[in-house]
């Protein structure tokens, strides 16, 4: 493929990147809080392996999980990552039971390591999802035996377009940095309905603020891993734009329109992250831990409280051979463990996520891969007025090198 048809094929992908933030990205209800759910977007490595990733290097691909991880593409080689993903979510809660279904792109990204000096990329994902409904909700007007049905939607999320720098200042320790703009918009909508009139609300909320962050990474004996990140706290500022039409008497009219109005600032906090990695053969092992400091936010929501957030994975991969002529020796398996302990507290219960993961590398060429995951998690809870969801999570993720980018050379 040439370089104007990769091109044509990178500006399709932002397109259809574009197309699918307009949709419902997650059918959680949590959604509904904050700036709705975080996403687990990465690349199709990471996913497999129980989001994890501080320590690892970038062998697999582009690696996400730490800016440091840039530093280790191969020497003057571009690798172009992307992928998407696929939701089935039960929820559960009181007498209801309900399927919802979605799908995301988890990232479009692309970077580049020149002659060992520096390692760069830039990566367009979802941060945040946000797709909930709840719909028919009855009530009756005040001093009369009418009855008027209210339903709410939420669609939208924040997207971040990041660009990652890393060297190796000494030998076996790598430093990165990175630079975040998130931005995007959360829509809700809120219908009146009676017997005769329809009132309709609309509000959209607009954000956007850059973020930084550090990333280090060293290598121990070549075979102790260490990886540590910081992701700075910031602001995202915030207008929104207001509709209010009713429909009665067989007329539509509008009864308030706004445009830019400020609204409150949304605080993103301190997050640090440590990462540890070892391999025995062709066995890999990591883990993680990171822990987002949200009490120091000093912001309060109507549904629940921001506490402090901690996140602990583990993951296990094995290839019988990756430098082996034969294909099924060089597929890498992969599953992981995760625990969420969420940043959202309602009643005094926290929403934690419990997850595990199953994973498979598929060679395509000597370094590109096909990523294929699948997650099963469990997330919330039946108590008080909470909502438990069990939700199944396909990834496909796929990582060109050398199958695209690789110049040929003819005698």
């Amino acid at each position: 493929m040439n370089k104007s048809q990769s091109l044509m094929f990178l500006l399709l992908l932002f397109g259809l990147y574009g197309n699918s933030q307009s949709n419902n990205l997650t059918g959680s209800p949590y959604s509904l809080f904050g700036l709705g759910v975080e996403s687990n977007s990465g690349t199709g490595r990471n996913s497999g392996l129980g989001n994890t990733g501080i320590s690892l290097d970038a062998n697999y691909g582009i690696n996400l999980y730490n800016p440091a991880a840039f530093a280790t593409l191969k020497e003057n080689e571009i690798t172009f990552d992307f992928g998407g993903s696929a939701e089935l979510t039960n929820l559960t809660g009181g007498d209801a039971n309900e399927q919802r279904s979605n799908y995301n792109f988890t990232n479009i990204s692309i970077a580049f390591n020149h002659n060992n000096d520096y390692g760069i990329g830039l990566t367009l994902k979802p941060a945040t999802n946000v797709g909930y409904s709840l719909i028919g909700l009855e009530n009756n007007i005040e001093g009369s035996d009418e009855q008027f049905t209210t339903n709410i939607g939420g669609t939208g999320g924040i997207s971040e377009l990041r660009l990652d720098y890393a060297r190796t200042f000494f030998e076996n320790f790598n430093v990165g940095i990175k630079a975040s703009y998130l931005f995007g918009k959360i829509e809700e909508s809120e219908s009146i309905v009676t017997s005769n009139s329809y009132l309709e609300i609309i509000e959209t909320n607009y954000y956007g603020g850059a973020q930084f962050g550090l990333g280090l990474q060293y290598k121990l004996l070549d075979k102790h891993n260490f990886g540590f990140t910081m992701d700075l706290p910031t602001k995202l500022k915030g207008t929104k734009d207001v509709f209010v039409g009713k429909y009665s008497n067989s007329a539509y009219s509008t009864l308030e329109e706004t445009e830019d109005e400020s609204i409150d600032s949304f605080y993103l906090p301190l997050k640090l992250g440590f990462g540890y990695s070892t391999s025995f053969k062709n066995l890999l092992l990591t883990a993680d831990y990171n822990k987002k400091f949200w009490s120091a936010t000093n912001q309060s929501d109507a549904i629940g409280d921001y506490v402090d957030q901690d996140i602990f994975g583990l993951g296990a991969s094995y290839a019988v051979d990756p430098t082996s002529y034969k294909y099924w020796k060089r597929v890498d398996f992969r599953m992981g463990l995760n625990y969420n302990s969420g940043y959202l507290e309602v009643d005094d219960t926290k929403i934690n996520t419990y997850s595990a993961s199953f994973g498979i590398g598929l060679p395509i060429g000597k370094r590109s891969l096909v990523n294929i995951s699948y997650t099963l998690g469990k997330k919330g809870t039946t108590d008080s007025i909470l909502i438990e969801e069990f939700v199944n999570t396909l990834n496909v993720n796929i990582s060109l090198s050398d199958l695209w980018f690789q110049k040929r050379k003819f005698n």
